[in-house]
């Protein structure tokens, strides 16, 4: 339905026919929803058809004429709808007095731009405007006012993720869907509402998954769903690119939702519900699969003692095969899936599967170095992996001088006291300590202790955790005799106190000698 239709009206003499002529539908796929079908053949325009049959050397005549005025010179109504009315005030400002029904296609229009280019701000201006506008032109209880919430909501959860206000929109929406009485001119304009009820149902879904209401986000995602095969259904149906998109979607937020709730073979099951519909849309090796096919190695991942490693890395394989065939060798999404498939070989404790890992480790690593140099906290992120994997391979030398190195660079980058820093300490104090090196081991384990009291405190239990190991290595001999000793030169550099206070008068004087 267009912006320019009116809204339903309660008139009983409008011309669209008495109410013995609706044909009523008060729930549309038991979802509550409730529609009245407005039949476009009634009795009276079968009337007036006859009625110019037989004017039809006038009415043709009339057509004729019409027809050629309108191809030489459009209407001054037309005109007019072009040119928007503004009125400059006293001030200089200029007030725009152009309609809503001619300024809510316009901004619709902008609003959609904004969106696609990710102009957050100004996106979500304009679907608030729109929203005003689409009350002021259908009302307060039409559905079009329904779609303007939606799409608000819509655009605070993916522009902004903000999930408590596009859970706040979307139930408005709702409110108006299912408690309001919606007309329905034609199986077009029917679609049109069941896409609106469908995209509502999606955020409010979405929003309800993030804020971890699941038994109600699973409720609202199911019924989207339902939806969409109602819609599919339907004779007018055109599955354009956006719809086939909301479906993919929709299937990936119940995959999520399930995989949330561990509810594993369920999410595996949406999961490859969305690579064949995505496959369909875009083809088989369409970067759209890359994150849902990592999305399937972590839930497999996510089954920890029952996990099937080998499966879980073939598909963070396959996200990589298919960034490798679509993007450059040296971009970020190689890196990206580089990194991941790394990290899913070291899950596997075989020496085959750590020798891939510190492959695509090295390659992530070499991309992201000439992409964003040595401190950025990707190339940072890779490195940190790799040391870790170099430590568990008992290459304890190469360890140690990439961590020296990332010390370096995550005080550059995140400053000196960032938790970056404090576990890049922990850890080289760990080396030095399964080496025997005690006594440098408590330099850097105390380096990091000093860096957590700062950020969380004493009583954090990272903080009591470190302390804990501190004064584990306080007790070995050699070091508690150290301990000792540079305790003893401290106290011997003290000045030695005095407990005599010095008194100006004698105990018991009043005090006058002191004035005489």
């Amino acid at each position: 339905m267009s912006s320019d239709d009116s809204f339903f009206s309660d008139d009983k003499g409008s011309d669209r026919g008495s109410e013995s002529d609706h044909e009523e539908k008060p729930d549309v796929g038991g979802l509550g929803l409730k529609v009245v079908d407005i039949p476009t053949g009634s009795q009276g325009s079968r009337r007036d058809r006859s009625l110019s049959d037989s004017n039809s050397d006038y009415s043709d005549g009339e057509s004729q004429l019409s027809t050629q005025r309108t191809r030489e010179t459009p209407s001054p109504r037309r005109r007019r709808r072009k040119k928007r009315s503004t009125v400059t005030l006293k001030d200089g400002s200029v007030l725009d007095l152009t309609p809503p029904d001619e300024l809510l296609p316009l901004c619709q229009k902008k609003a959609r731009y904004y969106t696609s280019k990710k102009q957050t701000d100004n996106a979500i201006r304009e679907w608030t405007r729109y929203t005003a506008l689409c009350r002021l032109v259908y009302g307060n209880e039409h559905w079009k006012l329904a779609e303007g919430y939606v799409y608000l909501a819509h655009a605070y959860l993916t522009l902004r993720g903000l999930a408590p206000q596009a859970q706040a929109h979307s139930e408005t929406a709702r409110t108006i869907m299912l408690n309001g009485l919606h007309t329905s001119e034609s199986d077009e304009s029917k679609s049109q509402l069941m896409g609106t009820l469908l995209l509502m149902y999606y955020v409010l879904g979405r929003a309800l998954t993030i804020l971890k209401k699941y038994p109600e986000a699973e409720q609202n995602l199911v019924k989207a769903e339902r939806v969409s095969q109602e819609l599919s259904k339907m004779s007018s149906e055109k599955r354009s690119s956006r719809r086939m998109q909301l479906d993919i979607d929709i299937a990936i937020a119940l995959a999520k939702l399930y995989a949330k709730q561990q509810k594993h073979a369920l999410g595996a099951g949406f999961y490859e519900k969305a690579i064949r519909l995505t496959e369909e849309q875009y083809g088989s090796d369409s970067p759209e699969l890359i994150p849902i096919y990592q999305d399937m190695g972590r839930l497999e991942q996510s089954k920890k003692d029952m996990a099937n490693h080998d499966r879980a890395t073939d598909h963070f394989l396959q996200a990589h095969s298919i960034a490798v065939s679509r993007f450059s060798g040296q971009s970020e999404e190689v890196a990206e899936t580089a990194h991941a498939l790394a990290l899913a070989y070291s899950e596997s404790a075989t020496a085959e599967a750590e020798t891939a890992a510190e492959q695509y480790l090295n390659e992530s690593l070499g991309i992201r170095q000439v992409l964003f140099g040595p401190h950025h906290a990707k190339t940072i992120s890779t490195q940190d992996d790799l040391c870790k994997l170099l430590i568990r391979t008992d290459r304890v030398d190469e360890a140690v001088s990439l961590l020296k190195t990332l010390i370096t660079s995550k005080s550059a980058t995140f400053g000196d006291l960032s938790a970056e820093v404090g576990e890049a300490n922990k850890l080289y104090g760990s080396i030095l300590m399964s080496q025997g090196q005690l006594e440098r081991a408590l330099k850097f384990f105390k380096k990091s202790h000093n860096i957590e009291s700062n950020l969380y405190g004493p009583s954090h239990r990272k903080t009591k955790a470190t302390q804990q190991t501190i004064d584990m290595l306080l007790q070995s001999p050699m070091l508690a005799a150290k301990e000792g000793q540079t305790r003893a030169g401290q106290l011997k550099s003290r000045p030695r106190f005095n407990a005599t206070v010095g008194q100006s008068t004698p105990l018991g004087s009043t005090g006058k000698i002191a004035f005489e």
